[in-house]
């Protein structure tokens, strides 16, 4: 009984130190947007309508940071706890055989690390990751331009209500695109952009969970930016992947379904 503790403890420990460990890369790979965050006291001579294009810039350069957590969350070890290691062997077997899938981001090398795996992922989804960032990231701007634009010329409006809603769902469709990206390596961008919101829409009651997730880390890092950037990164992103994870999981299943 003692071992079976101490092997449970050990595990707890590792995956605490994997979510510390890669909220510190976050911080890093994610510097322009949480730049534009900490500082936002800093951008105050800006008009509205370009801070909010320079926070959606920000955004855009910053998130292939998140689709390399993704890739994480879906493949490191320490990040997978209490899944039976039977289970993610078939797994990580099944979808090495089929090229339309991704292989597995971490390799049994990697079992415990996480710097290393995260930053050979980072590289190499960026190219994918971030086109499929600045197509989302276009919509977004033209979205949030036109609710700054209500504002000014209505003091707030049904139609800036609706505005800031669209932005919402465009970055939960971003996110979804993002995990399709990491998914499927040789999707063409036209279909990734198709599906991340065609997906999101499906899958509303997951895409309302991903909104509030967000709306969680906005208001903690506007507030105690510190303490989310060191402490609560990996842990919000992690709830936030498990959430476009649930949007995406019937695609991938019906893929490898086929593919097998």
């Amino acid at each position: 009984m003692f071992v079976r503790i101490a092997q449970g403890f050990n595990a707890i420990s590792r995956s605490i130190i994997a979510f510390l460990i890669l909220d510190v890369i976050l911080v890093t790979t994610m510097l322009p947007w949480n730049v534009v965050i900490m500082f936002t006291d800093s951008f105050s001579g800006l008009s509205i309508p370009l801070l909010a294009l320079v926070a959606v810039v920000a955004y855009t350069i910053s998130t292939p940071a998140l689709a390399a957590a993704f890739a994480a969350y879906r493949d490191a070890p320490t990040m997978r706890y209490g899944e039976d290691e039977n289970v993610r062997f078939r797994r990580n077997r099944t979808i090495e055989s089929i090229d339309a899938v991704a292989s597995p981001y971490w390799n049994a090398e990697d079992e415990n690390r996480m710097a290393r795996p995260y930053l050979r992922a980072y590289v190499g989804l960026f190219k994918r990751s971030l086109v499929t960032s600045l197509m989302f990231g276009a919509i977004l701007a033209v979205l949030a331009e036109a609710a700054c634009l209500a504002v000014s010329t209505t003091g707030g409006t049904v139609a800036t209500a609706v505005l800031l809603a669209l932005c919402a769902f465009t970055i939960v469709a971003h996110m979804t695109a993002l995990n399709l990206v990491v998914e499927f390596p040789r999707a063409h961008y036209p279909a990734v952009l198709r599906n991340g919101f065609t997906l999101s829409a499906a899958k509303w009651p997951f895409t309302l969970l991903a909104i509030a997730v967000l709306g969680v880390y906005i208001g903690v890092m506007l507030t105690w930016p510190w303490f989310m950037l060191l402490f609560g990164t990996g842990l919000v992103f992690f709830f936030l992947y498990h959430c476009v994870e649930h949007i995406t999981r019937h695609v991938v299943e019906q893929m490898i379904a086929e593919e097998s």
